[in-house]
């Protein structure tokens, strides 16, 4: 997988109009305030083989057909967002691929249409074979919550008021919505590391990191959300089509950027290093992963 950053061939409309300057200016930041670029963890063919074989198995309740292409683009944001350097437990680092690709199924299909009973004891075999007890209870709760949380507020007047009220409001919303709280319990056990540990199952490691995380994703993936008519966008809350205004609000998200990755350095080196390679990683993943190069393709597109 390359990391070179290039916009879409073709430019679209909307938010892409800002793709190439915006790009930029993102680099900017995670090199003049990170400085350290994260590293693809390195799978070897058989681990890849085993990861999408359990993903299949997972989702079949569901009825559905992934392909492995599809999987793979999934796959990534993890193999460039957890720490390479820190790694301690592989099987762990196999689990949180697995539970982050189904999950990402979940979210590209009507949950209406689906009944989530069916899918929690796939999660669980999941988290029990990758897991020990206290790693598998976290992580198996941390999905729950996320996928049921996704299911009750998607058309929600809660959600509507969150979204629509003010970024700060946006943000609360997000540390479960977007998943970061579920990924930091999904990961902890990969690392082993008592501080880091911590941090993730009391949530402020979420916190610290959600802003980075949502800004990014909400950036690149625009376009997407609102043809699909999704609010859990912070970006709606300016007028992108007016240059001024959104250069004004693009630079206030930055700035929110900026100062979570300082206060972030005065984490121990670990939870540290852990939290700006998720940060940095997942930017990384975002401007190189074909899931946000077009508004729809075949591992964006709605899984029917």
């Amino acid at each position: 997988m390359t990391t070179e950053i290039s916009a879409p061939e073709t430019v679209l409309s909307g938010m892409m109009r800002h793709w190439n300057q915006c790009t930029r200016k993102f680099t900017e930041v995670f090199e003049q305030h990170i400085g350290y670029m994260p590293q693809m963890v390195p799978m070897t063919d058989t681990e890849l083989r085993e990861v999408i074989d359990a993903c299949n198995t997972a989702v079949a309740p569901f009825g559905k057909s992934v392909s492995d292409e599809r999987w793979i683009s999934y796959m990534d944001v993890v193999r460039w967002s957890q720490s390479a350097r820190h790694i301690r437990d592989m099987e762990a680092f196999k689990a949180v691929c697995i539970l982050n690709c189904v999950t990402f199924v979940w979210d590209d299909m009507d949950p209406a249409l689906h009944d989530f009973d069916v899918f929690l004891p796939e999660l669980r075999k999941i988290c029990e074979k990758y897991y020990d007890e206290d790693g598998a209870q976290f992580a198996l709760e941390g999905a729950r919550t996320f996928i049921t949380s996704d299911h009750m507020f998607r058309n929600s007047p809660i959600k509507e008021v969150l979204c629509n009220t003010s970024p700060e409001q946006y943000f609360r919303f997000r540390v479960t919505d977007v998943g970061v709280d579920f990924w930091m319990k999904m990961s902890y056990p990969i690392y082993r590391h008592r501080e880091f540990t911590e941090h993730a199952k009391s949530s402020l490691a979420a916190r610290m990191t959600t802003r980075g995380l949502a800004i990014v994703n909400d950036f690149y993936s625009y376009d997407r959300e609102i043809s699909l008519g999704q609010i859990t966008n912070c970006f709606r809350l300016c007028d992108v089509s007016d240059q001024d205004s959104f250069e004004e609000f693009f630079q206030r998200r930055l700035d929110d950027i900026v100062e979570d990755v300082e206060c972030i350095k005065s984490f121990d080196d670990v939870t540290r290093d852990v939290l700006l390679d998720l940060i940095y990683g997942n930017f990384i993943w975002t401007t190189s992963n074909k899931r946000y190069k077009a508004a729809v393709n075949n591992v964006n597109s709605r899984i029917q």
